[in-house]
């Protein structure tokens, strides 16, 4: 019996890996270097030397997959979320491609491609992570004047492990992990919908947050941007600032409304249920953090439980797929929830200059579960609802009860799963 992978498909794995590896750095390096130069050409009244371009722009590449950066008298430790974004999509489109190129490899044997699959895989995924990451780490070290901390080793890990196995999970599905092949794939997919539907929830429900916090706080917002020069210029440079950091900022109003809040250095916590006047740089989203809030602002984490309910009962036959899949498909969804914002909430936190920046960002430990357990307690009342729904059905009832027959109260005809989706 063979045991061995093919080599031929082997060497063409990661042979393909490299290639990978090679597309992205040809879009990452020319860009930071870019930046960089823009950089410099912004700073050429201070006779900044050209050693400064590669500098920066190997510090740019460290910062953005998490690493520290120490420069200009600063710690920079704060990932411009936005465009860690933008790198982890490539890295998981090319772990995808990969994946779907040893799916559509020639195997002589069917159940030597079954015992040997991961082995394929791994050899490919393995050489990507050292070809990109040996490179990345080494020229951030020792030209970007970057610095190895538990926390950037952390951040580097968890973005290539989870956009790696991003990409793994769009060409096999659950099928070929065995941690996740106990699933039935009927409460998997149920659970993927609706942890679908609660991030584009949460992303409304932060921009709602952070409207409802620049009309509370518009005087003190606009009273910060007349210390400029010229306030139209600065606004339109921080605005361009906080748009970088926009998932981190997102990420930051839920946990301000769920009561962890947001660390401003040593000297405490922005949440709803408590304040802090700690000094933060006049940036408009900053004077959002500090100050006293209105007493009613207390009751933020019912906007958390709201949306966990109406992602789960809005939408008629969403909800009798939730219905049956139950508990099984809600802890699906709350677990994806739960991994997502954990690694958002570590790659929301660090230092990003002097003052309250020092040690910004919210709680890495906590957030993400204080916030996935008010989504949780909403998903929770709201599976309830829905089951309460079916079982006290009226007459003529529009709800989701369902009859003797099978079919819906209030409906003509039955749907099959295809009409319904």
């Amino acid at each position: 019996m063979q045991t061995s992978p093919h080599p031929q498909t082997l060497r063409r794995t990661i042979v393909n890996a490299l290639i990978e590896v090679v597309k992205i750095d040809l879009i990452v390096v020319p860009a930071v270097f870019v930046a960089a130069i823009v950089f410099w050409i912004i700073g050429l009244g201070s006779q900044l030397p050209y050693s400064a371009v590669p500098e920066w722009a190997f510090a740019l590449w460290a910062a953005i997959s998490g690493l520290s950066v120490t420069t200009l008298g600063f710690d920079f430790s704060l990932a411009p979320s936005l465009v860690t974004l933008g790198l982890w999509l490539l890295v998981a489109a090319a772990a995808k491609r990969l994946v779907a190129g040893v799916a559509a490899a020639d195997w002589d044997d069917d159940e030597v491609a079954l015992g040997q699959w991961w082995t394929i895989v791994g050899a490919g995924l393995g050489t990507f992570t050292l070809a990109y990451a040996a490179p990345l780490v080494a020229l951030a070290l020792f030209v970007g004047q970057a610095t190895m901390t538990p926390l950037g080793f952390l951040r580097l890990v968890l973005f290539l492990l989870s956009a790696l196995f991003f990409g793994c999970l769009r060409v096999r599905g659950i099928d070929d992990f065995p941690g996740l092949r106990l699933l039935d794939d009927r409460a998997w997919d149920v659970g993927v919908r609706l942890a679908r539907r609660l991030v584009w929830g949460g992303l409304v429900a932060a921009v709602i947050i952070l409207a409802v916090g620049f009309v509370l706080r518009w005087e003190e917002v606009t009273d910060s941007m007349q210390v400029y020069s010229s306030p139209v210029a600065a606004g339109l440079g921080l605005l361009i600032v906080q748009v970088l950091f926009a998932p981190g900022i997102l990420f930051s109003a839920l946990s301000w409304s769920a009561g962890t809040g947001v660390g401003l250095g040593g000297a405490g916590t922005s949440s709803a249920f408590s304040a802090t006047a700690s000094p933060v740089p006049d940036v408009p989203v900053l004077q959002l953090l500090i100050g006293d809030y209105p007493a009613w602002t207390a009751a933020a984490p019912i906007l958390l439980v709201v949306l966990g309910l109406l992602c789960t009962i809005l939408g008629r036959f969403r909800a009798r797929d939730v219905l049956e899949s139950s508990w099984t498909g809600i802890g699906v969804a709350a677990g994806i929830v739960f991994v997502g914002a954990e690694v958002i909430a570590v790659f929301s936190s660090g230092a990003l200059g002097p003052l309250g920046l020092a040690d910004f960002g919210p709680s890495a430990l906590t957030s993400a579960l204080v916030i996935t357990a008010w989504i949780g307690a909403g998903m929770s009342v709201g599976l309830l609802l829905i089951r309460l729904s079916n079982l006290q059905p009226g007459p003529g009832d529009d709800g989701l009860g369902v009859d003797d027959d099978g079919g819906y109260f209030g409906d003509d005809a039955v749907l099959d799963d295809d009409e319904v989706r």
